[in-house]
């Protein structure tokens, strides 16, 4: 555990966060399971973090090597703002300049997203409109089974206090029972269930969205 440094991101790091989070984006396995181009999704899941809210990034580095993030907000409603003006418009033109829109795979993924609406336009909508704070979390294979994920969750808790933020959520769906069983052990509890439709080569696969919560107690 000595060999594992847990620091705020760096500039620096942006690279390599970015590939690290397409790296373990599919339940710890690479984005091209069901994404097809690296470059627009690590800029749909990590860009907000690490060009708009970078104080709320830290990673995890052994030996030079970044080996693990979390990717936090402390505002869930600027976080929507960003991501729908600002962030959303370039990243529709990037799709189209790398012909995402030409390929099949997508137009699947867009078919599962539309059977997504209660996920995506109730509880996302409400999510949007708090100030409640939320994250994302990443592990290099690895180092999984290290405590890197409790020390990770552990440093951006500490900011979320400083910051006067009560509550940190994070989304999974249920498949995962990794990431489930993980954030249960860091004190998260499910407030929220909405079923959810991912759609791989052609077909649908039906799980639930969970929003796990965790309460930060002031200091």
């Amino acid at each position: 555990m000595n060999d594992i440094n847990i620091r705020a991101y760096k500039r620096e790091d942006r690279d390599i966060l970015r590939t690290l989070c397409c790296d373990v984006a599919d339940r710890g396995g690479p984005i091209e399971n069901f994404f097809p181009d690296r470059e627009v999704a690590a800029d749909l899941l990590t860009k907000y973090y690490t060009d708009y809210e970078p104080p709320s990034t830290f990673v995890a580095v052994c030996n030079q090597r970044v080996v693990g993030y979390i990717n936090g907000c402390m505002d869930n409603r600027r976080y929507g703002l960003v991501m729908f003006w600002i962030l959303m418009p370039s990243l529709l033109i990037k799709a189209f300049k790398h012909g995402i829109f030409f390929r099949p795979e997508i137009y699947q993924m867009l078919r599962g997203m539309l059977k997504n609406w209660r996920r995506i336009f109730v509880w996302r909508k409400k999510s949007f409109h708090s100030y409640q704070g939320h994250l994302h979390i990443g592990i290099a294979g690895d180092f999984r089974g290290r405590q890197v994920g409790q020390r990770l969750v552990n440093a951006l808790v500490d900011h979320a206090r400083g910051s006067g933020i009560a509550e940190l959520s994070a989304s999974v769906h249920d498949a995962n029972k990794a990431a489930a069983l993980f954030f249960e052990a860091q004190g998260f509890t499910v407030r929220e269930r909405y079923p959810m439709v991912l759609v791989r080569d052609g077909k649908e696969e039906h799980y639930h969205s969970l929003l796990y919560v965790k309460t930060i107690p002031a200091h």
